[in-house]
């Protein structure tokens, strides 16, 4: 997106392009940093967009770096993949049709509660798989 931007994108740039709200996409970066798969550096204080992985522009643009990225893509579907199915539909279903944790609850005859202990479960889960694969901070990215 960088590179056909010519600049970094914004996250509502980024949510747009990976189907996902704004919001979801903030929250999705927050969690990640609670599991520490980015880092917490973002955008100098002064800026409004809220705080995101800190990449150095011309990294994105060079062919060793978008290789990365696309091996990272692979290695987080694969980790889905590797989920249990209920623990895959409730990411899939949090992230993706930006349900709320009772709205998955209801739709998969659940508490929400359960929901949100499913939901942190297969976080830490895909974190695990993705620092098997080498892929353990924002320098990865």
């Amino acid at each position: 997106l960088a590179v056909v931007l010519q600049r970094n994108p914004t996250q509502a740039e980024v949510a747009e392009k990976m189907g996902v709200g704004a919001e979801r996409w903030r929250r999705m970066m927050m969690e990640l940093r609670n599991v520490g798969l980015v880092s917490a550096s973002g955008r100098p204080q002064d800026s409004d967009e809220p705080s995101f992985p800190d990449f150095p522009a011309e990294a994105r643009t060079q062919p060793d770096h978008m290789c990365a990225r696309e091996q990272m893509r692979i290695h987080i579907q694969v980790a889905l993949e590797a989920l249990p199915r209920r623990y895959r539909q409730v990411v899939q279903l949090y992230y993706t049709k930006e349900m709320t944790m009772r709205e998955i609850g209801d739709k998969m005859g659940i508490n929400e509660s359960r929901v949100s202990q499913i939901h942190k479960s297969a976080l830490q889960k895909l974190a695990v798989a993705l620092q098997a694969a080498g892929i353990e901070s924002s320098a990865s990215f």
